[in-house]
């Protein structure tokens, strides 16, 4: 995975995680000096795969170029602003556009359960309608198939418990 402004504790701590559990590698973009100071408080080799990005645009710029070229499957943000990682994710020549609805997964892992927690959509389509939710559900199902959760369980979730026509 490529991640894009990588200097931050909590994101180096969720990248090695995920690298010792045997989820993912990861590219990390952004400033190199930090990226390795954090690295080292964390007691690991400052080694790591890292490619310079002095500002947060261009790191976002830097890790949206990595999955173009192939070197990264997934996209992870860091310390940056939404803007600048969607911005390279969505201009036309970025040629990552596939026609269907863009949708983000985020992980997490809760101390006293075994397994991982996934969330989509957390605000990237405001209003979706049922045919956008629907692929929302598509994604998130294919990219968890692709890192090896072969039938993932989904629930939808909604803000009340009875069906309201004004709530989408």
């Amino acid at each position: 995975m490529a991640v894009a402004a990588a200097e931050d504790k909590p994101v180096l701590e969720s990248v090695l995680k995920a690298k010792a559990d045997g989820i993912a590698d990861a590219v990390l973009v952004g400033d190199r000096q930090k990226i390795e100071e954090i690295l080292g408080t964390l007691g690991e080799d400052p080694e790591a795969h890292i490619i310079e990005a002095a500002a947060p645009g261009q790191a976002g710029e830097a890790a949206v170029a990595l999955i173009r070229q192939g070197r990264a499957n997934f996209l992870m943000k860091g310390l940056l602003d939404t803007k600048d990682l969607l911005g390279p994710v969505v201009r036309k020549e970025s040629n990552l556009r596939t026609g269907r609805v863009m949708s983000h997964l985020a992980f997490y892992k809760l101390p006293n359960y075994p397994k991982l927690i996934v969330s989509t959509d957390g605000g990237m389509i405001l209003y979706p309608t049922l045919e956008e939710k629907k692929s929302i559900i598509e994604n998130a199902a294919g990219a968890l198939r692709a890192l090896g959760y072969p039938l993932p369980k989904i629930a939808v979730l909604a803000g009340v418990e009875k069906v309201n026509p004004k709530m989408q």
